[in-house]
């Protein structure tokens, strides 16, 4: 009797799940993952480190009023069989978040170029206007030419006078662009 391959092939669906204390495990484990194939989240804190004496405390006031939202997007395998043997197995491959206006998003290497950063940062914004954000902003590398592509077709616009350098405490320097997308 012939095999049929399509009776043993695996498939991926992608969900996201906001963050919440059952989770917390495997967000630390995909953070410490995050951060040995990316310098994302290191940018992010020295970055946050230079700004802290030009903060506009007024303007951080207004936006701390509004909910911050953390997901983890998950990926879940599934296959044609359905036995017992082969249960479906759920793992998080990717993190996004939504502080004060600003976006944040991360994603395993091996789960870029799928959609699922455009799908992410869509299902952020639909809940950034619902729950009253005015606006949303990030910086990203000049050099990370995929997430700018991203953002230009999600709207998110260069905010001239935006970029900022950043050293490393590696010694790499980054240069970072202010975008943001006006929501109202």
């Amino acid at each position: 009797m012939a095999e049929n391959p399509d009776e043993n092939k695996v498939t991926l669906s992608y969900s996201l799940k906001v963050l919440d204390l059952q989770q917390a495990a495997f967000s630390q484990e995909l953070l410490s993952v995050l951060k040995k194939e990316s310098d994302t989240f290191l940018l992010a804190d020295e970055l946050a480190r230079q700004q802290s004496t030009s903060i506009d405390e007024e303007k951080l006031d207004a936006e701390a009023t509004l909910p911050a939202q953390t997901w983890l997007i998950w990926a879940e395998t599934s296959s044609n069989n359905d036995s017992e043997d082969d249960p479906a197995v759920a793992y998080p491959v990717g993190i996004g978040s939504i502080s004060e206006g600003e976006v944040g998003i991360a994603v395993l290497k091996d789960y870029q170029n799928q959609g699922l950063g455009r799908l992410t940062i869509q299902a952020m914004v639909d809940w950034s206007e619902k729950v009253g954000y005015e606006r949303l902003w990030l910086d990203v590398d000049v050099t990370n030419a995929a997430a700018r592509h991203l953002y230009d077709e999600l709207g998110f616009a260069i905010q001239p006078g935006g970029e900022q350098t950043v050293v490393l405490p590696t010694g790499r320097t980054a240069t970072l662009e202010r975008r943001e997308l006006v929501l109202r």
